[in-house]
C-alpha cells in the first residue's frame, strides 16, 4: 500500500500527476473560499455605507453595481434557505439541513470523487493498484480542510463571516467524505490483494498496510461517535474520546504516510497549534486581572468573579459584574467554574449588551454542569430568583470568548427577531442593542445615524407566565427608552412591536428531572406560586377591518397546567385571551395588567409567515429575520422566507426589498 515515490511517477498518457491533482483539489477550496470573502467583504462595505447615507432609505440598492447585486443575493438566498419539511418516524421528529449547505457538501464531495476516478479504467484489474494510489493521495490532502473548519480561532470563519459553530457542521461532513475516500482507497487495495487471497497475509506481515488499516478503524470509531445522538448522550465523554482518538488517527496516519506527503499531516497539525495557542492566549488575557487593573485595582488573581441567581424554570443567571471580554450581541462565551463544575466548560449565549457592564448568562438545569449550577445557587437563596447573591458568594471562573458572528443588525430597514423559550437570550441583546442606538442617536445632537432600522418586530414564545421573569426589566426598559425617544424627536420614525405567546408546548422547553425539582422545592414553593396565580388578561382590541381566524386553545392538563397551542395567525383580529387553568380565578395586579397589554401577551402559538409578511410589507429596504429556538420554529422561519421571498419576487422587479436570514442554532 505504499505511496513512496508514487508522487510523479506516470499512470498512462493523459493521466494527471498524484501531486497535481492534491495542488487542484486545493485550488478548488482556495477559490470557494475566495469567493465567500469577496461576498463578506461586500457585505461588510454595504454595512458601512448604510450607516453613512443620508437618505430616507439608507438599507436600498442605490446603484446598478448593488441593485445586480442583490437580485443575485436573492436568487441565492432562496436556494440556499431551502428546506424539506421534518420526517416524523415512530414518534420521533427529524430535521434537514438546508439546501445551500447540503450543495455546498455535495460540491466537495463530487470534486473528491472526480479527483478519485479521473482517467482511471475501474474495470481494468491493472489499474486497481493505481486507483489505490490515487485515492490515498486525494484523501491524505483532505486533512488540513478538517483541521481548518474545527477550529473556534478559524481563519476560514474569518474570511467568509461565519462562526465556527456554523463551519463545525461542514468540518464533520467534510470528515465523512475524507472516510469515504479512504473507505475506496483501502477498498481497492483489499480488491487487487484479494485476487490471490493475500488480503490477511498483507494486513499481517506489511507493516505500512497494518498502520494504513489502524488509522482507517479509528477515523470509522470518530465518524460513529460524532453522530448527533451520541454526542447529545454525553457532550462531556464525547469531547474527552474525540481528541484522544483524533490523537491516535493522526499518529496512524503519520505512520502509514511516506516522507513525501507527510506535509499534508503537519499542516494540520500547524492549524491544530495555532488554534489552540491562540485560545490560550486570549483566554490569559480576558481572565488574568493583571490586565485590567483599571477596572477593579482590588481584584487578586482573577479577574472574573460570578454570581449565580435561580430563576423560574430551572434557569441559572449567572452574572458577572466587569468582565475582562468585549463583545457584540448574539455573541457566546464558554464559561468555567471550577469550584462548582470542575473541568468543563460549557457555551452560553450573552443575554446582555456591553453597555450594561457587566456579563450576564441565562443557564437552562438539564443534566452534568448545568444541573449542579442551579443546585448551587438554590442552595444560596431563600426564596427563587430574590435578589442577587452576596458578594460573598460569588465565585471565581474562567470565560473563553466571545465567539459568533452576525451581520450587524443597524444596518437593514427592518427587523424581526422570533425566539422559542431560551433562544431569547439570542433575540434580547440584539433587541437592546438596536434600541440603544436609536436612544443614543436621539440624545446626540450632532444628528449622526447609528442605526438605519426603522422597525423592529420581537416575537418571543414562551411556555408559562413566569418565563417573563427572566428578562421582564430588560423589556421594560426597552418601552421606556422608545418613549424617550419619540418625545426628543417625534419626526423620527422608529416603531417597535413586541409579542409574547405563552404555550405549554413541551418542545419549548424541556422540564429538568423531578429529582431536582424536589431538591429545592421548599425554598422556592411561595414564589413559584405567587407567579404561577398571575392569570394572562390582556386587553381587547378588536378591528372590523381585519377579520383573520384565530383558534385559541384553552383546555387544561389534568394537573391544572396551561395547554394553549393554537396557532395565531392575525393578532390585530383578537388581542384578548384567556388561558386560566389555576383553578381559581386571580386578577393580576394593575401595574402587571397593563405592562402585558403593552407587551401584547397572546395564549397560542404564533402563525411566523404571517408576521413576516406584515413587517415586509412595510418594509424600505433589506429586512432581517432573526430565529433562535427549537428546531421546528428554525425550520418554520427558513420555509417562510423562502415562501415570501419567492411571492414577492424580491428585487426582480417588483420593488419588493430583500430578506437577510440569521438562524442561530449550534449545528444541524
Amino acid at each position: 500500500m505504499s505511496m513512496s515515490g508514487m508522487g510523479h511517477m506516470s499512470m498512462g498518457d493523459g493521466v494527471p500527476g498524484l501531486f497535481y491533482l492534491q495542488k487542484i483539489y486545493w485550488a478548488v477550496v482556495g477559490s470557494a473560499i475566495a469567493a465567500g470573502t469577496v461576498v463578506n467583504l461586500l457585505n461588510r462595505f454595504l454595512a458601512c455605507q448604510r450607516l453613512r447615507d443620508t437618505s430616507l432609505t439608507p438599507s436600498k440598492p442605490k446603484s446598478l453595481f448593488f441593485s445586480t447585486y442583490a437580485t443575485l443575493t436573492a436568487v441565492v438566498r432562496e436556494a440556499s434557505h431551502a428546506t424539506l419539511p421534518p420526517l416524523s418516524l415512530r414518534g420521533r421528529t427529524y430535521h434537514f439541513a438546508p439546501l445551500g449547505p447540503v450543495a455546498i457538501i455535495l460540491a466537495n464531495l463530487v470534486v473528491v470523487l472526480v479527483f478519485c476516478f479521473y482517467k482511471l479504467d475501474t474495470t481494468d484489474q491493472w489499474k486497481w493498484e493505481d486507483v489505490g494510489y490515487r485515492t490515498g493521495f486525494i484523501a491524505i490532502a483532505q486533512l488540513p480542510l478538517i483541521f481548518l473548519l474545527a477550529g473556534r480561532q478559524n481563519l476560514i470563519g474569518i474570511l467568509v463571516g461565519m462562526s465556527y459553530e456554523q463551519l463545525n457542521w461542514f468540518h464533520r461532513w467534510t470528515a465523512r467524505t475524507l472516510w469515504l475516500t479512504a473507505t475506496i482507497h483501502m477498498g481497492f487495495w483489499f480488491r487487487d490483494w484479494g485476487r490471490y487471497n493475500y488480503i490477511i497475509y498483507e494486513l499481517k506481515t506489511y507493516t505500512l498496510a497494518t498502520r494504513g488499516f489502524a488509522a482507517w478503524i479509528i477515523l470509522t470509531f470518530i465518524v460513529i461517535t460524532s453522530a448527533a445522538p451520541i454526542r447529545q448522550f454525553g457532550y462531556e465523554f464525547f469531547v474527552l474520546q474525540h481528541l484522544v482518538t483524533f490523537v491516535g488517527f493522526i499518529a496512524a496516519v503519520w505512520l502509514h504516510a511516506p516522507a513525501e506527503v507527510k506535509v499534508w499531516v503537519w499542516i494540520p497539525i500547524g492549524f491544530l497549534v495555532f488554534d489552540r495557542v491562540a485560545r490560550y492566549l486570549w483566554v490569559t488575557y480576558a481572565n488574568l486581572s493583571i490586565f485590567h487593573r483599571s477596572k477593579n485595582p482590588k481584584s487578586g488573581l482573577w479577574a472574573n468573579r460570578a454570581a449565580f441567581t435561580p430563576l423560574p424554570g430551572n434557569v441559572t443567571r449567572v452574572t458577572v459584574e466587569d468582565p475582562g471580554i468585549r463583545w457584540k450581541p448574539g455573541q457566546h462565551v464558554f464559561l468555567t467554574c471550577h469550584s462548582i463544575v470542575p473541568l468543563q466548560s460549557h457555551p452560553f449565549t450573552i443575554s446582555s449588551i456591553p453597555e450594561d457592564n457587566k456579563l450576564e448568562l441565562y443557564v437552562r438545569a438539564e443534566k452534568g454542569g448545568t444541573r449542579r449550577f442551579f443546585r448551587y445557587a438554590s442552595k444560596h437563596h431563600d426564596v427563587l430568583g430574590s435578589g442577587e447573591a452576596p458578594a460573598k458568594q460569588t465565585r471565581t471562573v474562567f470565560v473563553e470568548g466571545p465567539y459568533g458572528r452576525m451581520r450587524p443588525l443597524q444596518q437593514f430597514d427592518s427587523v424581526v427577531l422570533l425566539a422559542g423559550g431560551m433562544g431569547a437570550t439570542f433575540t434580547m441583546p440584539c433587541l437592546r442593542d438596536i434600541v440603544a442606538k436609536w436612544r443614543a442617536a436621539c440624545a446626540s445632537s450632532k444628528h449622526t445615524r447609528l442605526a438605519a432600522t426603522k422597525c423592529i418586530r420581537f416575537v418571543w414564545v414562551i411556555k408559562s407566565r413566569t418565563q417573563l421573569g427572566w428578562f421582564e426589566s430588560q423589556l421594560q426598559s426597552v418601552l421606556a427608552d422608545i418613549e424617550q425617544c419619540k418625545l426628543a424627536n417625534p419626526d423620527i420614525i422608529r416603531e417597535i412591536e413586541m409579542s409574547i405567546y405563552i404555550t405549554c408546548d413541551e418542545k419549548l422547553e424541556q422540564q429538568a428531572q423531578s429529582s431536582l425539582c424536589a431538591e429545592t422545592q421548599p425554598r422556592r414553593q411561595t414564589a413559584v406560586a405567587e407567579n404561577m396565580e398571575v392569570s394572562e388578561k390582556i386587553s381587547e382590541k378588536a378591528t372590523a377591518e381585519e377579520k383573520d381566524n384565530v383558534s385559541i386553545n384553552s383546555g387544561c392538563r389534568p394537573d391544572g397546567t396551561c395547554c394553549c397551542t393554537a396557532a395565531i395567525e392575525g393578532e390585530d383580529a383578537i388581542a384578548e385571551t384567556k388561558c386560566n387553568c389555576s383553578g381559581h380565578a386571580a386578577k393580576p395586579p394593575e401595574s402587571d395588567s397593563k405592562y402585558l397589554r403593552r407587551l401584547n401577551a397572546l395564549s397560542g402559538r404564533p402563525h411566523v409567515r404571517t408576521i413576516i409578511r406584515k413587517v415586509l410589507e412595510k418594509a424600505e429596504g433589506e429586512s432581517a429575520v432573526v430565529v433562535c429556538g427549537p428546531r421546528g420554529l428554525s425550520d418554520d422561519v427558513r420555509r417562510s422566507v423562502v415562501y415570501l421571498s419567492d411571492e414577492r419576487a424580491v428585487h426582480k422587479g417588483t420593488g419588493a426589498q430583500g430578506i437577510y436570514l440569521h438562524v442561530e442554532q449550534f449545528g444541524w
